[in-house]
């Protein structure tokens, strides 16, 4: 696979960020994208790179989840391990939707093979389909990573929302289920105004939404809030208790975390799979609602050529 030169880290990602709202906006595409104006996702090059499971970062990584030492990667620390191949796919020149306000819906994973930690992995990110939404339009975004015996370790799926010109509105608001309906708490996480810049420091997602409350009012929201990756690593640990293992996991957000904040996590009883959590404001309001299925993992497939 080629490897990928040129700026990286945190700052690099920023930078490229910057410039592609530029073109955007000498292209006239504006926050938005209609339908004639996106390619077909097999038009928009994929792109390739590689990482190190580096120990001490990872280390750190599950000290920022509040998780537990795991004899291989973290499922959530692969996910950040993608993250900067995903954001130099959106922000290439055939991308059509601009990054800076993209909304993140939902991840779904199939966690194949342990990753030693220590080892260096391949990745590579693609445009697997556009779709419609009632508030825009979607991106889906699939990452896999490949271990060091060249073996397919990590497949994960991400939804994003573009918002379109009347996609602020919050559609339906009829009266919602309770979220703790059929469900029992069993635990309670009291989140500081740190931890999106704590979260931020272990996986290199540095959006300013997350970081201070000047900054995500800069881009529109009412205050900062915690990363969607960040409850679902967390969320993972709890339903897995082996983060690390083989197995399915999904998870779909729904009201953001505003920090500092108290949720709540509950188990939903009879769940189909084994472990259904739902993560819950003071308020009552839904953050997120995930699953976890373990030992689906099989003996991967090859790194392609």
């Amino acid at each position: 696979m080629r490897q990928h030169r040129g700026e990286s880290g945190p700052a690099g990602t920023l930078a490229r960020v910057a410039r592609q709202e530029a073109r955007r906006r000498v292209r006239g595409l504006g926050g938005s994208s209609g339908s004639a104006q996106l390619p077909e996702p097999s038009r928009i090059r994929p792109v390739q790179g590689g990482a190190r499971v580096d120990a001490r970062r990872h280390a750190a990584f599950v000290a920022a989840v509040a998780g537990e030492a795991t004899p291989h990667a973290h499922g959530g620390f692969l996910h950040a391990l993608t993250f900067p191949v995903s954001m130099r796919l959106m922000t290439s020149g055939r991308f059509p939707l601009g990054v800076l306000g993209l909304v993140h819906l939902r991840n779904s994973v199939r966690h194949l093979r342990p990753v030693e930690i220590g080892s260096s992995v391949r990745i590579r990110s693609s445009v697997v389909e556009f779709g419609s939404h009632r508030r825009g339009t979607t991106v889906t975004i699939l990452a896999e990573v490949w271990d060091d015996a060249g073996k397919l370790a990590f497949r994960d799926e991400s939804l994003y929302l573009a918002l379109g010109k009347s996609g602020g509105g919050g559609g339906d608001r009829g009266e919602r289920p309770d979220p703790r309906d059929g469900a029992r708490r069993i635990a309670r996480w009291r989140l500081p105004a740190s931890t999106g810049r704590a979260y931020a420091a272990v996986s290199g997602d540095i959006n300013p939404i997350h970081l201070s409350t000047p900054s995500a009012k800069a881009l529109g929201m009412k205050g900062m809030i915690a990363h969607g990756m960040y409850a679902a690593s967390r969320a993972l640990g709890v339903a897995a208790g082996d983060a690390s293992a083989p197995g399915t996991w999904s998870v779909e957000f729904g009201a953001p975390i505003r920090l500092p904040a108290e949720v709540s996590i509950w188990r939903v009883l009879g769940a189909e799979v084994a472990m259904s959590l739902r993560g819950v404001s003071r308020s009552g309001r839904q953050h997120f609602a995930f699953e976890h299925m373990p030992d689906v993992g099989g003996d991967g497939e090859p790194e392609p050529g």
